[in-house]
């Protein structure tokens, strides 16, 4: 089972349910057989469809507690954007669902951009071990904050990206800015703050 969560669940297994049907033997008597009774395949499915569905439900409010409100923000000189911006080749490079996002505009008109995703049936850490952007990205290093288990940044041209993972839950944030050292301070100055949303165990 693949699964990304918040607008629903994605790759799922439609495996059918692997009961035995039992038959009366030939010859057998009523009397002294008794036929096993079997749960109806809905029944036997639900115990899972309702475990899956309370992960899937948990996973999602862990989404939604990671994306950043202006509360978090109100030391960063920013207001809600009106549009998103473009996505730079490493929140391209993260695996599809239906993310929770966030965009912000600096007072100097850079721009931010945050980008959460859950997985069902997957670690984050996995998930970020396997993104590799496009184009000319060159690693950034960044420093494991506390509250994340694995991070890993990225700088193209002016746009600077770092993924923060944790439990099932990936946490993106983009910034563009006028110069690559403008663009990198200032998500490096968001990382704890991430971390900080981040599931707790």
């Amino acid at each position: 089972m693949a699964a990304v969560v918040l607008a629903g669940v994605t790759g799922c297994g439609n495996r059918p349910n692997n009961l035995e049907t039992y038959y009366d033997q030939p010859g057998s008597s009523p009397s002294t057989t008794a036929e096993p009774v079997q749960a109806s395949p809905s029944e036997a499915a639900q115990p899972e469809t309702g475990s899956t569905t309370s992960a899937a439900a948990e996973i999602a409010q862990q989404v939604s507690a990671a994306v950043l409100t202006a509360q978090d923000l109100v030391h960063q000189g920013v207001h809600a954007a009106t549009t998103r911006p473009a996505n730079g080749a490493c929140f391209d490079a993260v695996p599809s669902g239906d993310p929770r996002s966030a965009s912000w505009v600096y007072n100097s008109g850079s721009t931010l951009t945050q980008q959460v995703t859950g997985y069902l049936d997957k670690q984050a850490t996995d998930v970020l071990a396997q993104v590799r952007c496009g184009g000319n990205q060159l690693n950034m290093g960044v420093a494991l904050p506390a509250g994340a288990e694995m991070v890993r940044g990225w700088c193209e041209a002016t746009t600077c990206t770092v993924l923060l993972a944790r439990g099932h839950v990936l946490s993106g944030l983009q910034v563009t800015a006028s110069t690559p050292a403008r663009a990198s301070d200032a998500v490096r100055s968001l990382v704890q703050i991430a971390a900080g949303r981040l599931p707790k165990d």
